[in-house]
């Protein structure tokens, strides 16, 4: 079984694991396979590691647990939309921005990554009629 490191904590994971995203992410294009890695010491946020690029992970969250009124849709343009069955709701995640005042943590919800697990494929999206942001604050930083 393969293994990846994450702040020095060896990890197994299984190759129907690994989730693909084919155009990479916005700025970041190489980025085309990744990980999702929970690990319960930054609960109830994720890792999302690449297996292309050594040293590089996304601490992600799911976004609708922090936003409940966050309910994207794939744009009508999107590649990704023939991988979703009609009755299938994508895993949808935030990027989250972890600042040095824990109270400024962030998530970028203006360009979530929409994930099928059904066939292990994901798109990083730009919504560009979202009222949200790309450094929406995160309720629990707002609640302290």
């Amino acid at each position: 079984m393969p293994t990846l490191i994450i702040q020095g904590t060896e990890i197994s994971y299984d190759e129907k694991d690994i989730i693909t995203f084919s155009e990479g992410f916005i700025g970041l294009p190489h980025l085309r396979r990744m990980v999702m890695v929970r690990q319960s010491i930054i609960e109830p946020f994720l890792w999302l590691v690449s297996l292309d690029e050594e040293n590089e992970a996304f601490v992600v969250a799911d976004a609708r647990s922090f936003f409940p009124g966050f309910v994207p849709d794939l744009p009508a343009d999107s590649n990704l939309r023939g991988a979703f069955g009609a009755d299938q709701n994508p895993v949808v995640l935030a990027i989250i921005l972890i600042a040095a005042d824990w109270q400024r943590s962030t998530a970028n919800l203006r360009a979530p990554l929409f994930i099928s697990a059904r066939t292990m494929t994901g798109a990083q999206v730009v919504l560009m009629d979202s009222p949200y942001r790309v450094n929406e604050p995160l309720p629990l930083a707002l609640a302290a």
